[in-house]
């Protein structure tokens, strides 16, 4: 379960509800029978009713109707069901009581042909009870406690500081299992304290002196990049990472085989996307999916927090820069003008104000400055304690990539060019930091493979439109044609990714503005081509015998002064043998390259 958040999300997020033409049924549930599967699909129409407890921005109701990511879920369901099996299926949405209720009425009800929708965390205990659809979420929760309690670094030290406080939660939630697994664990002697299904945890500690709670990764991280001063602190130690958020079912319902079968379809996982797209940053979403990868690696979550706090700070630091400005003119103002004394004195009360003023938010500088040389140093201790073991370079570029958040339509246009400045100043250390880790983790044979059948031509195109912002800054043209529609290949989709990003890059990088690249897909017997055609100035014979090998230097150049420290295509070449295929490049001086990869077909 998952407590509301809506004074939060009305901050941070627009959130908007895409209806298909269906309407909500609110019939009362003596007048509903809920029916089976097999009955449905014999039919080829009926209904099924679901449970639901307000938890934002998962399932809520507005003044227009049912909203949020699950109700999204069973609507993509309900038109699944239509496209492919012809069957109509019409939602009753019963709301209960409290989360309690929810789970209660399927637990208990074991009547097929119902759900419970509410951000059910799938643990082990409740599978016992009930059946869950596959995850559709990663699920973490963090430690938070009120400003005024320290960092700990120990268990010693947590066991010391955490005695004292008082925890906040809610019954019958994982939040609850989770202070009580701590309290037991730890043999703590704190009080716990509960507040209604209805409050939000977050902001019952933010109101507390002295109290800590578990909360949901993406509920804390949108509110710290919404307001970087709150009044709230993360602690580093015991995280929780379970098996994600699902929808649930009785056990013995006969809904689950349609529910796993939509839920592994192949539109899935781009429906999913456009669904978490209209109730949450995408960007922060994969942040936390990355994040859940590797739970114990805190370094990414640590370096995030830092760097909204670099952005608020640098904001500060522009207008109090601006400010200043205005009052050295203001000063030179009176005194060229020689205006009357009554003027001279209002024009001095307002510089006293003003003076005043700025060494208040002086202050505020200075001090959101030592909380930030703080958090460096926690960040530095964090990450001494784990270089020896420095094995997950995807999340750190996961990490990292959150820099790209920085972006806020309402500044000036300096400041814009100057974020955009630190943007991809981090972005070309991100991707150096990035390639000699994976450089490192290959020779090392640190890397592990997952193969699997990909389907091709969505991964390109994909890739391909993450790189339209890029292209469009040099005006150039992206291409894509594709005549392997349906065909998959045997390779890890993670490394795929990685190396068909290297190759865009590459081709957006050599080629001239206004120009254009190519990139096309094809079938041949038992093998599939990709190839990433641009129009740059051509390799000659000589660096044609250079490439793939670590730290060359071409004679072709970059077209806009881009960087590089030429460990990209040897990257893609070991992803790519490892993977089972080849890779080459065909060109000719001032007649652009072409770089093809070669993969097995599943």
């Amino acid at each position: 379960m998952k407590p509301r958040f809506p004074l939060m999300l009305r901050i941070t997020l627009s959130c908007w509800v895409v209806f298909c033409g269906i309407s909500i049924s609110r019939a009362q549930p003596s007048e509903v029978v809920p029916q089976s599967w097999a009955q449905v699909k014999q039919a080829g129409k009926g209904t099924v009713i679901a449970y639901w407890y307000e938890s934002r921005p998962f399932i809520y109701r507005t003044p227009q109707g049912m909203a949020g990511l699950e109700y999204e879920l069973m609507e993509g369901f309900r038109r699944y069901l239509k496209k492919n099996f012809q069957v109509e299926l019409e939602v009753v949405w019963k709301e209960a009581d409290n989360f309690g209720d929810t789970y209660a009425s399927i637990r208990d009800g074991q009547q097929n042909g119902t759900f419970g929708v509410s951000a059910f965390s799938i643990t082990a205990d409740r599978e016992k009870e009930v059946a869950f659809s596959p995850p559709y979420m990663a699920d973490i929760s963090v430690l938070i406690t009120s400003r005024n309690i320290p960092i700990v670094h120990t268990s010693e030290e947590f066991n010391r500081v955490f005695s004292r406080l008082k925890a906040v939660t809610i019954r019958e939630t994982t939040y609850e299992q989770d202070i009580y697994k701590l309290k037991t664990q730890g043999n703590l002697s704190f009080d716990i304290e509960y507040i209604p299904s209805s409050k939000n945890i977050l902001e019952a500690v933010d109101e507390r002196d002295s109290a800590f709670a578990f909360i949901d990764l993406p509920v804390y991280m949108m509110m710290f990049e919404n307001d970087p001063s709150i009044n709230v602190k993360r602690q580093n130690m015991f995280p929780v990472m379970r098996k994600g958020y699902a929808l649930i079912y009785p056990q013995t319902s006969d809904w689950a085989q349609p529910v796993e079968s939509y839920f592994s379809h192949k539109d899935f996982h781009g429906e999913l996307e456009r669904i978490i797209a209209k109730y949450l940053d995408l960007e922060l979403y994969h942040f936390i999916e990355g994040l859940a990868i590797q739970s114990n690696n805190l370094v990414a979550l640590l370096t995030k927090e830092k760097e909204i706090q670099s952005r608020d700070l640098l904001g500060k630091a522009e207008q109090l820069a601006r400010e200043t400005r205005a009052l050295n003119f203001l000063l030179a103002l009176v005194t060229v003008s020689l205006i009357s004394m009554v003027i001279i004195i209002l024009l001095y009360r307002k510089r006293s104000q003003q003076k005043k003023q700025i060494e208040r938010q002086r202050e505020q500088l200075a001090q959101r400055n030592r909380h930030l040389v703080a958090l460096d140093e926690e960040k530095n201790n964090l990450i001494k304690i784990l270089a020896h073991d420095l094995r997950t370079p995807i999340n750190h570029v996961q990490g990292l990539a959150q820099v790209f958040l920085l972006g806020n339509n309402g500044l000036p246009d300096d400041q814009k060019d100057l974020i955009q400045k630190i943007i991809d100043s981090s972005e070309r250390l991100t991707k150096m930091i990035n390639n000699i880790l994976d450089i490192d983790s290959i020779e090392q044979r640190r890397v592990k493979i997952l193969m699997d059948e990909v389907p091709i031509s969505p991964l390109v195109s994909e890739v391909v439109k993450s790189f339209d912002k890029v292209a469009a800054k040099k005006n150039i043209d992206l291409s894509i044609t594709s005549l392997a529609e349906t065909a998959r290949v045997r390779g890890d989709s993670l490394f795929l990714t990685q190396v068909f990003e290297n190759l865009m890059s590459n081709a957006i990088k050599f080629s001239a503005k206004g120009k254009k690249v190519e990139v096309s897909t094809r079938e041949e017997g038992n093998n599939v081509w990709i190839s990433f055609r641009d129009s740059g100035p051509g390799l000659t014979p000589e660096d044609q015998k250079l490439l793939f090998r670590k730290f060359q230097r071409l004679s072709a150049k970059p077209t806009d002064g881009e960087t590089s420290i030429g460990l990209g295509l040897s990257i893609v070449k070991k992803y790519v043998e490892l993977m089972g295929g080849n890779v080459w490049c065909e060109s000719e001086p001032q007649k652009g390259a072409c770089f093809i990869v070669g993969l097995k077909k599943a």
